[in-house]
């Protein structure tokens, strides 16, 4: 070869070649055949490739976009995950896209990967629960989208979805979520996690949705489709077993606590039942004046604090747009009821209209307790096991009950008001039957492997022990020892707000227990 080289040198026109370089030049033509084809693959342009993996046409009326994931192709090699970061221009810690992972049993054996990303569901809860409308489903194409400049990062949409789907950005303080590369798709070009997958395990559809199964979960380990409809399927040629479960149910993990959440329920709540007692109990107009004072400043507190959970503060204002259709929306219109109220209940008493008082604190009370229903159905509308309409309903109730009591009376008993008797009785009987229904509930679903918050009650078992032990010794406190030094003759106003204090860290740690031990649905195996 090298001599056929120099004699190609030696002549043709005077045109001479090095050996070098002829030897480079005829090994570039001996591809392999994993080159060549790729040599092929990269010669088409970026639409010819993709087109198979995604629709040729927009959805008809009726339809929309959908993701199918052929789970005998995904290996869980992470492609997806890692272009959906890249050109999405994703921060480091932030992922829309994650894999997860379902084992079989020892009598069943089965290990499959699971790719998932927003489901774009036909009837989203993100959407439904937003309190400023950040959310759009398209019409044309069912693409479910964020609105980045509508959030104010109240991380509603987070506790409504069923998947795990919309994730808090703290550097910017909204949250975002996939947007199945909405500009990629109108463009005919597949989303980046189809076009990255090496064995084309994800691909774009077009599905009916009236056809969209409406019951049972897509995956197991996946919540009831019944909630959201998610319109993503997973096929498979071999048929997924009933017994098999994500890789991670065992694991125990507590949830974000929010903190201002917490201290807003129960100052609120606190502040609810005060303002009832003071519309409710046998009070001159001046006591029940400042009964509905004492108790609208609770209230005033926490709805301040509640402004320290959200990302965007400054857009705070706009939560009241989504009243329509979200619990939070109608909790903050009928928590801004109160400053109407509190100027009411102000300007009848220093006119000394002893009749429109008596309206002014009883309006205020009525919409102090249609926000604590709301605040309710803020958390029975997740869905969540632990955030039952029994469970739920009864622990803010009875918080209301409680604390609104033991306002009450620490009040009147300042203004040694005649009721007092009443309130304390009142807030001593309502501690301990409060409190025994929580230990019994718990205790139940402890043993009980079929109740609904079964894993909540294990969350609080496993990491959560001492705080439990830590709310049983305040229920001694203030259910036993502080009302028998109150009988024995001590002073009143100093117990009583020692018993408050005492009384009101209890519910915030039950509260913070509530958010920690929620239990949250997602995905198998994420």
């Amino acid at each position: 070869m090298v001599r056929d080289m120099e004699r190609s040198t030696s002549t043709g026109g005077g045109s001479r070649v090095g050996i070098l370089e002829a030897a480079l030049r005829e090994q570039q033509t001996l591809q392999t055949p994993v080159a060549l084809f790729s040599e092929e693959y990269d010669s088409r342009s970026v639409r010819e490739r993709f087109t198979h993996l995604i629709p040729l046409s927009r959805p008809e009326p009726g339809g929309q976009y959908a993701f199918e994931v052929n789970l005998d192709a995904c290996t869980g090699c992470k492609a997806c995950v890692a272009a959906c970061h890249s050109l999405n221009g994703l921060d480091e810690d932030e992922s829309w896209r994650d894999i997860g992972l379902l084992v079989g049993t020892r009598r069943q054996p089965y290990l499959q990967t699971v790719t998932t990303a927003c489901h774009h569901c036909v009837d989203p809860a993100c959407s439904n629960g937003c309190p400023v409308l950040a959310y759009d489903k398209d019409p044309a194409t069912g693409i479910v989208r964020h609105l980045d400049d509508q959030c104010i990062g109240c991380s509603y949409c987070i506790l409504k979805c069923p998947y795990d789907v919309p994730k808090f950005n703290l550097r910017r303080g909204i949250v975002r979520k996939c947007d199945m590369c909405q500009g990629r798709l109108s463009e005919g070009e597949a989303p980046a996690c189809v076009q990255a997958c090496p064995n084309e395990a994800i691909r774009i559809k077009v599905v009916k949705k009236d056809a969209v199964p409406g019951h049972g979960p897509m995956i197991p380990g996946a919540h009831d489709s019944s909630y959201t409809r998610p319109t993503t399927s997973y096929v498979s040629s071999r048929p997924v077993p009933e017994t098999a479960t994500a890789a991670d149910d065992g694991r125990l993990a507590l949830d974000h606590g929010h903190p201002p959440l917490a201290w807003m329920l129960v100052l609120t709540q606190m502040s609810a039942g005060g303002l009832a007692g003071a519309a409710l109990a046998p009070l001159t107009p001046d006591q029940a004046a400042i009964t509905s004072a004492a108790s609208l400043c609770f209230g005033f507190i926490g709805i301040a604090l509640s402004v320290l959970h959200l990302g965007q503060p400054l857009k705070a204002w706009r939560a009241f747009l989504g009243w329509r259709k979200s619990w939070l929306s109608r909790e903050i219109l009928a928590f801004g009821a109160l400053p109407a109220g509190a100027a009411a209940i102000a300007a009848a008493w220093l006119f000394a209209e002893h009749e429109i008082l008596r309206l002014a604190i009883s309006g205020s009370a009525l919409a102090a307790l249609a926000a604590v229903a709301c605040s309710v159905m803020v958390y029975v509308d997740t869905r969540r096991p632990f955030w039952s309409m029994s469970l739920t309903g009864g622990r803010f109730i009875g918080t209301t009950a409680l604390l609104g009591a033991s306002l009450c009376a620490i009040v009147w008993s300042c203004l040694e008001a005649p009721p007092l008797p009443w309130a304390m009785a009142f807030a001593i009987t309502f501690r301990w039957a409060l409190s025994l229904w929580e230990i019994s509930s718990y205790r139940k679903a402890l043993e009980d492997e079929a109740c609904p918050w079964h894993r909540s009650a294990r969350i609080l078992n496993k990491h959560l022990s001492r705080q439990l032990e830590l709310r049983s010794l305040l229920l001694v406190m203030t259910g036993l020892v502080i009302p028998v030094i109150i009988a024995a003759g001590a002073s009143k106003p100093w117990m009583l707000g020692l018993s408050l204090i005492l009384t009101f860290t209890s519910q915030l740690v039950e509260r913070l227990f509530f958010f920690t031990a929620s239990a949250g649905a997602k995905m198998p195996g994420n």
